[in-house]
């Protein structure tokens, strides 16, 4: 059916937004995005997107306010309340994704700095040359270690970019909040709809890229765990090594002998 406005109803659409033209990115990430757009290489931009990760345009609801209140609009109250209901759902959802993205992602910050204390004790270990006997196996732990803190940095890089990147959320019409209560019933509620249908569909892309920031750093956590699993091996094998290359003394003079070259 055709929403009619009654006549204590607002009917001027220009006083409702129209549709969202711009992402949930900040301003800042808005502006390099379109200066890079406007590149004569590509190749910049293609950086740009996969350090940063900019959201989209928003896909769902995305439509002029007052052409989503009238899809909604009906004369049944129980119609109404049962859409109101179903949008808030759509609501929370998105939302709920963010904080649950948002959580995870400060649980790996936690990880990353406390695997930042075996970088600190592994890099003295390499510094001490008495400790790690030859050059090759000096350079061997080094790349090792070296790729370690790499993947620890990418983990940060993207965990922080969950908690601590802004966005600008959609928010359901605060300010039109005495426009929806010159309304009747179902017409406020089926307008209360919209509203939130249309914040959601914002919302939805904000944790579209939460949620993909939080699996690029859960991925390069599992490579810094591979690392570190290299860099164990590898340490196990130099022991191995190491010990088989030196001569073995069964004489007690022989042994005494050593003990005074240990010190």
């Amino acid at each position: 059916m055709t929403y009619k406005p009654s006549q204590n109803e607002p009917s001027d659409a220009d006083d409702l937004p129209g549709a969202i033209t711009k992402t949930p990115d900040g301003k800042l990430i808005r502006q390099w995005r379109r200066r890079l757009d406007g590149c004569h290489w590509g190749w910049p931009l293609k950086v740009f997107e996969y350090i940063v990760v900019p959201a989209q345009t928003p896909q769902d609801f995305n439509q002029p306010l007052s052409e989503l209140r009238d899809e909604l609009a009906t004369d049944d109250p129980i119609t109404a309340a049962a859409s109101l209901v179903e949008a808030e759902a759509i609501f929370r959802e998105p939302n709920e994704r963010i904080e649950s993205a948002e959580r995870r992602a400060t649980t790996l910050q936690g990880t990353v700095a406390i695997a930042a204390s075996i970088v600190i004790a592994s890099a003295g270990l390499l510094l001490e040359s008495r400790k790690i006997a030859g050059h090759g196996w000096r350079v061997a732990f080094v790349i090792l270690l070296a790729a370690f803190v790499a993947s620890l940095v990418a983990c940060a890089w993207r965990a922080l970019g969950v908690t601590g990147r802004m966005f600008e959320f959609e928010q359901p019409g605060p300010e039109r909040i005495g426009m929806r209560a010159k309304l009747n019933g179902p017409a406020a509620q089926t307008f209360r709809a919209a509203e939130l249908l249309r914040a959601a569909g914002v919302a939805d892309e904000i944790a579209a890229v939460k949620v993909g920031l939080l699996r690029a750093a859960a991925w390069w956590l599992r490579v810094a765990l591979g690392v570190l699993a290299a860099f164990a091996v590898a340490l196990a094998l130099y022991v191995v090594v190491h010990e088989a290359q030196k001569p073995h003394c069964a004489t007690p003079r022989c042994k005494q002998v050593g003990r005074l070259v240990a010190r």
